[in-house]
């Protein structure tokens, strides 16, 4: 950024900048202003005009974020839902819950079969981790469910689904995102009266929950048309 900002200088629209705070899915990062770049008040605006996301699936994605506030990129603390203007409207959120996780990936098996070739080109199972990639490879070619790997991918039609991890899956989007077991890597809070030790740790797992917030968030709005959200909860099951 300072290597750039050397070869513009302050020209008038010399660089042109975007980015999403809200969209971070790897730790650490920095400010504009750490690079000596301020872009306080009338240089900068703020785009509040979505292009991809149906009006339901980016309600259940801002519903994950909206309490909490983070850091954009100009160093301010910003609401975590944003007023933002819609292109499309509409849209379906499949919420599915199951007691176990043989029955949750039987489920997801079932619906990804209903797809045509048409829709498999344009639908991708996103994962947390490459752990749950490892278990996800096998389950949908097991039912001949045709998969081909995110890393794999160039952007052009294939009539497989695709498989990889949100952090692959950023600046993509497809019109069926299938998330299963999307809330199982949500960070778990130490118990207990706090410590010195627990403070530390508490502040540990605060980044740990904005992280997996804005991973959760990037990943959910990969998609257009169709967001299914899988879980697994002992005693529970049902289906919207």
């Amino acid at each position: 950024m300072r290597l750039l900002y050397s070869l513009t200088g302050e020209a008038p629209n010399g660089l042109l900048l975007t980015g999403d705070g809200q969209q971070a899915v790897y730790p650490g990062g920095f400010r504009l202003s750490d690079a000596g770049i301020d872009i306080r008040g009338d240089r900068s605006q703020v785009l509040r005009v979505n292009y991809r996301n149906r009006k339901e699936i980016l309600d259940a994605a801002l519903d994950v974020v909206a309490d909490h506030s983070f850091e954009d990129i100009d160093g301010l603390r910003t609401p975590g839902r944003r007023d933002v203007d819609l292109t499309y409207h509409d849209g379906q959120v499949v919420r599915v819950v199951r007691p176990d996780t043989a029955e949750h990936d039987r489920a997801l098996v079932a619906d990804l079969r209903t797809l045509t070739p048409g829709e498999r080109a344009d639908s991708a199972v996103l994962c947390p981790s490459k752990k749950a990639i490892t278990h996800y490879q096998s389950v949908p070619s097991r039912a001949d469910v045709p998969v081909c790997a995110l890393e794999q991918y160039d952007s052009n039609p294939v009539d497989a689904v695709k498989l990889g991890t949100c952090h692959r899956a950023k600046g993509l989007e497809f019109k069926r995102v299938y998330l299963p077991r999307y809330d199982a890597g949500a960070p778990v809070r130490p118990g207990g009266a706090p410590s010195g030790a627990d403070a530390e740790a508490r502040g540990t797992v605060r980044e740990r929950e904005e992280l997996y917030r804005s991973q959760l968030f990037v990943a959910m709005t990969r998609a257009r048309d169709v967001l299914w959200l899988g879980a697994v909860r002992g005693g529970q099951g049902c289906e919207e």
